[in-house]
Formats: structure tokens, sequence, C-alpha cells
């Protein structure tokens, strides 16, 4: 008798496809855990076998309760048979390991709310629930990915430097670490799904706002029937999340104000949603930037939704509501040798409502303080100047200006303090180069 093919699988690759499996129970696990929609799992009998947390809430039980109650006694009005009953829905789900099969308890939308349900709400609200679910998967995945990457690279580097000069598998090992450090590059990724920077939400006009960003990016056009519409988001975050779409379409696209916080933004492939959720094998081996898209758009609270036609696809953003005041301006002196710098990281934020001043050294920083009187939030200094250097420069100012924070950006440093990562309150590092979101998160996270 012939053994059958799959005698063939090692072990290692049993252990992969069980891994896979895994990680797809717990990441919908963890959506039906948070889904704001009241779900149980009961058996034939009636009793309860587990819940999700709306379920508990609704019934005002506890997940030690559960087990010793059952349907007659929670809900006496749901006779337990699949159907619709009483504004809940009773589904069954056909078990392999028994005949007697189980079922799903689900309440209707419009029974866990008065009101008609929103379509859009109930969509952002999946949505928001997966999310969530995803970044604390993300997390978890992240923990051991990053314990397991720091044993292969240290390992690595043991083992190619106790390799002889002329050893072949001197190359082996090199290309092994070179491997490593693209894992490291999507770990980054990951980080960002895993815990997306705290938004820090102001409000401002979207017409300019894209505009601008349509003046710097070619690839994004912008058409509006109305002069001006107030939102309210992270203005960094947002910008983020565009620049990943447009990166992603590769293609032109069109950005239409609509209605009073509305914004549709057209010219996607067909696949937008999928890959938006990483449903498909393109974003998930190729769209690493494009998993950030969601945890930034729910961080500010801007709701979204795609919608398909024969054409293509577009999204649909709504922004909250919640205006914002907008408050005096905060003041941020950029203090670098190199003017390009400057210009750069003063036309970044000032795009996002900050006044900015400049000095091209550290002399010519106090002399400005010296003679403006006026007071400043954040000083951001190069640390390696000619004369006064970064950390001269922020001592002398921290005597003058009292409270001011200080946000240090180098290319290389020998500064102890920054190569040991234990930076005083109210001081940061963000190593050159970095890409405008970097800067922009770095300013917001000072300030907040």
């Amino acid at each position: 008798m012939e053994k059958s093919e799959h005698y063939t699988w090692r072990s290692r690759e049993v252990a992969r496809l069980l891994s896979l499996v895994e990680s797809e129970r717990r990441y919908y696990e963890e959506i039906l855990t948070i889904l704001p929609v009241p779900v149980a799992i009961v058996q034939a009998s009636g009793q309860f076998i587990s819940a999700n947390r709306s379920f508990l809430q609704s019934q005002k039980i506890s997940i030690a309760e559960l087990s010793a109650l059952n349907m007659a006694r929670v809900l006496p009005a749901v006779p337990v048979v699949p159907g619709a009953h009483e504004g809940w829905d009773l589904l069954r789900i056909q078990r392999w390991d028994d005949e007697e099969s189980d079922l799903v308890l689900v309440q209707h939308t419009a029974a866990v709310a008065a009101a008609p349900p929103d379509p859009a709400l109930a969509e952002f609200a999946l949505q928001e629930a997966a999310t969530a679910a995803s970044a604390r998967l993300a997390g978890r995945v992240l923990h051991e990915a990053n314990n397991l990457l720091m044993v292969l690279s240290g390992y690595g580097e043991e083992i190619l430097d106790a390799l002889p000069p002329g050893s072949p598998l001197r190359e082996d090992m090199r290309e092994i670490l070179r491997s490593t450090d693209r894992i490291k590059g999507m770990s980054t990724q990951l980080q960002m799904l895993a815990a997306p920077p705290k938004a820090v939400r102001t409000s401002f006009d979207l017409l300019t706002f894209l505009r601008a960003l349509s003046a710097r990016e070619p690839g994004l056009s912008v058409t509006s029937s109305v002069a001006a519409v107030a939102v309210t988001a992270d203005r960094g975050q947002f910008e983020q999340a565009l620049l990943s779409l447009l990166r992603y379409a590769q293609r032109p696209l069109v950005a239409a104000v609509n209605g009073p916080a509305g914004l549709v933004i057209s010219g996607f492939t067909r696949s937008l949603k999928d890959d938006l959720e990483l449903l498909s094998p393109a974003a998930r081996a190729s769209n690493g930037a494009l998993s950030a898209v969601p945890a930034l758009l729910l961080e500010s609270r801007v709701q979204w939704r795609v919608l398909s036609s024969a054409d293509g696809a577009s999204l649909h953003l709504q922004f909250a509501n919640d205006a914002v005041p907008a408050g005096p301006a905060r003041r941020i002196l950029v203090v670098d040798d190199e003017e390009g710098i400057r210009t750069l990281v003063r036309k970044v934020l000032e795009r996002q409502g900050f006044q900015v001043s400049e000095a091209e050294s550290g002399d010519a920083a106090l002399a400005l303080l010296e003679r403006d009187g006026a007071s400043y939030d954040l000083l951001i200094s190069d640390m390696m100047m000619p004369g006064l250097d970064g950390r001269a420069l922020a001592n002398r100012v921290a005597q003058m200006r009292p409270g001011i924070r200080i946000l240090f950006i180098s290319g290389y440093t020998e500064d102890a303090e920054v190569q040991s990562g234990r930076l005083a309150p109210g001081t940061a590092f963000l190593p050159k180069p970095f890409p405008h979101s970097a800067l922009v998160d770095a300013v917001n996270r000072l300030l907040a």
C-alpha cells in the first residue's frame, strides 16, 4: 500500500501551517470579542458556551456567570430554534466532531439602537473593531518577531566573526543578515499598525490643505464646489495616509470635497478594499505602508469606506464634526547650518500651522532670541554645527526661555545622552534623514 502524499510533509512545514491557522483564529477571535453587536454561542440545549463583551454588557452578566445560565433564563422570549426571534437571530453552526450542532445568537442592529441604523456607520464600527483587533494581534506578533530577530542577527554576527576570512560561508552568512535587516524594515511597518502615534487633532481648512499637497504631488488633483471646508483631524497623520495611498495607487487620483465634512478620492483599482484590509496577497506581499492607513484614519476619527464600480474604486472619507479651537499658533525656532534643511523643516511645519523662525548657527539663534521678546514653544537644532553646538545651544536657550521643548536633529552625534536613549523630559532626538511625517509626529508629541 502506497503512502499518501501528506507523508512527505516535514514537521517544520506542518508547524508553519499550524502557526498560520492559529494566527487567523486569533485575528477573528479578537474581532468577535470587541464587536459592537452582542454575539453569543449557545448549545442546542440552550446552555451558553461563550459570549462577547457587548452581549455581557447588554445583559448585565459577567463571564463567570455565563456558563451557569441558559437561554430560558436570560432571554425567555427567544426559543432555541434557528431563525429570527424578538430582535435576535439564531444561526446553526455545523460542528465537525459530533452530530449535535451549536448555535450563534446575534442581536439585530435595529434592536441595539432605537434609531434606524446607518449603513455607513455600521460599516465603520466593523472597520474600527477590525483595526483594533489587528493592532492587538500585531502587537503580540511584533513582540515575538523582535525577540527572534535579535537572536537571528546577534548569533548571525557571532558566526560571521568566527568564520575564517577565506571561508565561502561568509557570504552566505552576510546574505542571511541582509535578509534579517529586511525583516526589521517589515517590523517597522508592523509597529505602525500595533501602536499608531497618538493623534493631535486640530481644526483646519481641508481645501487649503489638499491644494497645498497637490502642488507638491502631481498625481493628486483637487475639485470642490465650495470655497472652504473646516474639518478636524491630525494633519500630519492625515497627510501620511494620503501619501501612502498615492504611492500605492501609482496612478492619478482625484480628491473631491463633498458635503460639509466629506471627501471622495477616486481613481483606485477595484482591489482597493481588499488591499486596505490586507486580504489580498498583493497587499500582504508588497504594500506594507498601506497597512498603517486604516489605523491613521481611525486615530484621527475619520470614517472610511470603499465603493467599487466597473471602472474602479473610490475611497469615501467622513471627518468628525467636533471642531477643536485653533488657539494661538505654536512658535518654533529651527537652527541648522545647512540652509536647505532649515528651509525644508520650516515649510513642513508651516503647512501644519506653526509659526517658524530660522537661524543658521547657535550664535545667530541666541542673538535672535535676545532681539525677539516673544516666547517660543520648541527649539529644533542640529547637534553638530560650527561654533556653538546643539547641546550647548539648548542649555543656553533653556535658561533664556524656561520650559521650552527641545528636538535635536542630526545625521550623526557622539552625544552620550542621545546615544544612550535616556533623554531628559521635554527633549527628543530625530536622526537624519527623516520623512516629513516623522518630523511632524515628533513635534506634535513634544508639544502635546
